[in-house]
């Protein structure tokens, strides 16, 4: 065998290994499917833990179920799924090893849930990080809470929650933060905790007569966006030099508070706090 045939050898029989490789790696990618039918009559509780990950969250087309599907990496992941029917209780954990290195990898988890829309519900959420879109629009969401360390995070009620929320709480420390319609939340109270990134807050949507809500900002870019059906009252604390403000002109300051122009005879208000950080604020009435 001449030394051009023993190269041609070598070198298929090392695309073949190649090839063997990526196969077993691509084996390696399980899938999980879960369908639990919940209680309607009580309150459904929803707590989700995850390190790392690629998250979505929409409404079920079924009113009294609940669906949860993951796709995962057995070498690096660990999967807990469970419903406690006597607490009515869902919980779902992702465990990644070396999560920070590698939630934004085409690898990394994908967890999907529908929710049911005629249940009431209480949902709690804890991910470090990866790429989380919620849309939450025609639910029942009794309270919400969203924690999240580093990535990119949007929030849409693309329609009115069905019952009034208590608390909408989301801190997102790390990242680009995206939160549309909030107003159709019908939230009593919202905290909204901006750590460093981008932060942009639209209140839009059919809120209640009566909302409050408190904005903390620490470093980087935020823009808050504020309906003109809503008569809106708020005051801005900010860092000195280090924080650049622009209140749209229209609103009517009077000490610490900025006013719209019918803030007393709006059939709707709300009234927030803003604590912003290091970084440029914009809020803007449209």
């Amino acid at each position: 065998m001449n030394i051009q045939k023993i190269f041609i050898t070598l070198l298929s029989f090392l695309t073949f290994l190649l090839i063997s490789s990526s196969f077993s790696q691509a084996a390696k990618l399980e899938k999980i499917e879960k369908t639990f039918s919940v209680k309607s009559q009580e309150v459904l509780s929803i707590r989700l833990n995850i390190d790392a990950g690629e998250i979505t969250v929409n409404k079920n087309e079924q009113p009294d179920k609940i669906f949860i599907s993951v796709q995962y990496d057995e070498r690096h992941d660990e999967i807990e799924i469970d419903f406690d029917e006597s607490k009515n209780e869902v919980y779902v954990s992702i465990d990644r090893e070396k999560w920070l290195k590698s939630y934004d990898d085409e690898r990394s988890p994908q967890l999907e849930v529908l929710l049911p829309f005629d249940v009431i519900i209480e949902f709690e959420s804890k991910i470090k990080a990866g790429e989380i879109k919620l849309d939450l629009g025609g639910l029942k969401l009794k309270d919400f809470q969203l924690r999240n360390f580093a990535g990119e995070v949007e929030v849409d009620f693309s329609k009115p929650n069905l019952v009034e929320m208590g608390l909408m709480d989301i801190n997102v420390k790390v990242g680009e933060t995206t939160l549309r319609q909030l107003g159709n939340a019908r939230f009593h109270n919202a905290k909204i905790n901006g750590g460093i990134g981008e932060l942009s807050i639209d209140f839009s949507g059919d809120g209640l007569q009566s909302a409050r809500a408190e904005v903390d900002l620490d470093i980087g870019e935020t823009s808050i966006y504020l309906p003109r059906e809503l008569g809106i009252r708020f005051d801005n604390s900010t860092f000195g030099f280090l924080t650049q403000s622009s209140i749209d002109q229209e609103f009517i300051k009077k000490g610490r508070f900025y006013f719209s122009e019918k803030y007393e005879t709006a059939s709707k208000t709300m009234d927030f706090s803003i604590s912003s950080g290091i970084g440029e604020l914009r809020v803007i009435y449209r």
